[in-house]
């Protein structure tokens, strides 16, 4: 049951840093490919520039709220082999909840540049694994608060 463990936390730990290596190669592409488009766009919609810089920004925040959120998370990994249940890791949810519901924030702003439907479609289900996050960070602490209290039980 351990070796099965052990490589299922392999496994998501592999699929966390690919996914951060996307996320950087993405943000290569939002401002070596797709700018010279966007920016293109905006002035054929008549609207200024800034907007296509804003929304370069905006993308940019975007993917680096969620490799903060990816590296975390794969820094939380390593003490599941030991004991999760720590402040640190209390903290650690809490920040990457509070990243996911301003990265929600960031995609709905995309409406005043440009209104798309799809970026409500978007935020909502970052919204919500934020708002589980934070839930989630509750329950940790209360974890943690039982786990000190029996540990100071003789």
């Amino acid at each position: 049951m351990k070796q099965n463990s052990r490589f299922l936390n392999r496994f998501v730990q592999a699929c966390i840093v690919l996914g951060m290596l996307v996320g950087i190669a993405l943000l290569i592409d939002i401002y070596a490919v797709e700018m010279p488009i966007v920016v293109d766009f905006f002035k054929r919609e008549g609207k200024p520039e800034s907007f296509a810089v804003l929304s370069g920004i905006i993308a940019s925040l975007c993917i680096l709220g969620g490799e903060y959120i990816a590296f975390t998370l794969f820094c939380m990994m390593g003490t599941l082999d030991r004991d999760p249940f720590v402040q640190k890791n209390v903290n650690a949810l809490r920040r990457m909840g509070l990243c996911a519901l301003v990265i929600a924030l960031l995609g709905l702003c995309t409406l005043f540049l440009h209104p798309v439907p799809l970026a409500v479609i978007a935020a909502l289900p970052v919204a919500m694994c934020g708002l589980f996050s934070l839930v989630l960070s509750r329950v940790f602490a209360q974890a943690v608060a039982y786990k000190l209290e029996n540990d100071l039980t003789v």
